[in-house]
């Protein structure tokens, strides 16, 4: 699930957990323009849908709290930023990971609080990787991130937001 990636502007994409719920023009489908990129992924080529043959991948990942749930990835999973960390840090050479490629860090799922709790000292923990979080909840950011971020925000985390148009331009830059 993203070792190496085929984006540009990063080295690796790393996913805590998969789903979302779709906020804004961007997001594509009924109300934008195509459709979410992360969600045509994981619900078409990597089977987590409602009429999966797999049991295991039975989930209604996209969508409202009310109707979602969202999945931690695997343990094995978690272990890959460890390794790509010492890897850096061995090379000498900062390496830049999107986290969330396939959710977003800052999203307000009941199931998310105790994922994002195991997140941070992950991010911590890999201070040779530049960690890139990009999200379309900046609103979301302060209150979701550890407590001593909030009066020092470490170096190597990159935050980021869409912003489509002016009008999103003008609610989530500030």
């Amino acid at each position: 699930m993203g070792e190496i990636t085929g984006i540009s502007w990063t080295h690796h994409t790393f996913n805590p957990w998969l789903g979302c719920q779709r906020v804004s023009p961007a997001c594509g489908g009924a109300k934008g323009v195509g459709g979410c990129y992360a969600e045509s992924l994981v619900t078409g080529r990597m089977g987590y849908n409602a009429t999966s043959a797999d049991p295991r991948r039975r989930l209604t990942l996209w969508g409202p709290p009310s109707t979602t749930t969202r999945h931690r990835t695997s343990a094995a999973n978690w272990r890959k930023p460890l390794a790509w960390d010492r890897a850096a840090k061995a090379d000498g050479v900062r390496r830049r990971v999107f986290c969330a490629s396939l959710a977003d860090v800052f999203e307000a799922h009941p199931d998310l609080p105790a994922v994002r709790a195991d997140l941070w000292p992950l991010i911590e923990a890999c201070d040779g990787l530049d960690w890139q979080l990009l999200t379309k909840r900046p609103e979301n950011i302060r209150a979701m991130v550890p407590p001593a971020w909030r009066s020092s925000w470490p170096a190597h985390v990159w935050v980021g937001t869409t912003a489509e148009d002016q009008r999103r331009a003008e609610e989530r830059i500030p």
